[in-house]
């Protein structure tokens, strides 16, 4: 069954939830620490396929100016653009119709869980890439159901749109379509799970 269309909503109804419980259980935090971690990984341009807020963007911003952003939430893409001044699209991230530049960089931040085609969306990037080009992955393993206030009430709904991958399993997947593992890193959310980030380039 494709959740896209729950997915879009989920993120339309709860996003100020969301992004709340992200900032106040560290986990925004951890992506900015293993953005610092890889950034001998990242040139422009770069291309975030699932931005959220804008929070690792306004991070990038510091170092880059050559940055595009995409989320599949109106309401999370209006906000990044609000706080980027950024062109933000507000598109699927299996398709991304709006592109047709390449990138140098792209970052896939909390989204591959969602994914309903991983295949078709790795393709897609892929077209995305310069030849010398990265793929960076920031997911979080094990996935946990999110037990403070601010997501609790929507907790079941959200773990019933995902489907976590281990980092070894992402290796696989990505080694399936001809990219490779170039540099892997993680760092601690908290006492239950980490989040890892996973450079990838394409064969040559």
């Amino acid at each position: 069954m494709d959740n896209s269309d729950k997915i879009k909503t989920f993120y339309e109804d709860y996003y100020t939830d969301y992004d709340t419980y992200m900032q106040r259980t560290g986990h925004y935090d951890a992506q900015i620490y293993i953005i610092d971690q890889l950034d001998d990984q990242i040139s422009e341009p770069i291309l975030d396929v699932a931005c959220g807020t804008g929070i690792l963007i306004k991070k990038l911003l510091k170092k880059y100016s050559k940055i595009s952003g995409n989320d599949f939430s109106s309401t999370m893409s209006e906000t990044a653009k609000d706080k980027t001044s950024l062109l933000i699209t507000n598109e699927n991230a299996e398709i991304l119709n709006s592109y047709n530049q390449k990138f140098k960089t792209i970052i896939c931040c909390n989204c591959l869980y969602y994914l309903q085609d991983r295949d078709k969306a790795i393709c897609r990037w892929t077209e995305l890439l310069e030849k010398d080009g990265k793929i960076i992955f920031l997911e979080e393993y094990p996935f946990m159901k999110p037990a403070r206030l601010e997501m609790k009430e929507h907790a079941d709904e959200l773990m019933s749109l995902i489907s976590p991958m281990a980092p070894v399993d992402i290796e696989e997947l990505m080694n399936q379509n001809n990219l490779n593992l170039e540099k892997k890193v993680k760092t601690k959310i908290d006492e239950n799970h980490d989040l890892f980030g996973l450079v990838f380039s394409l064969e040559s």
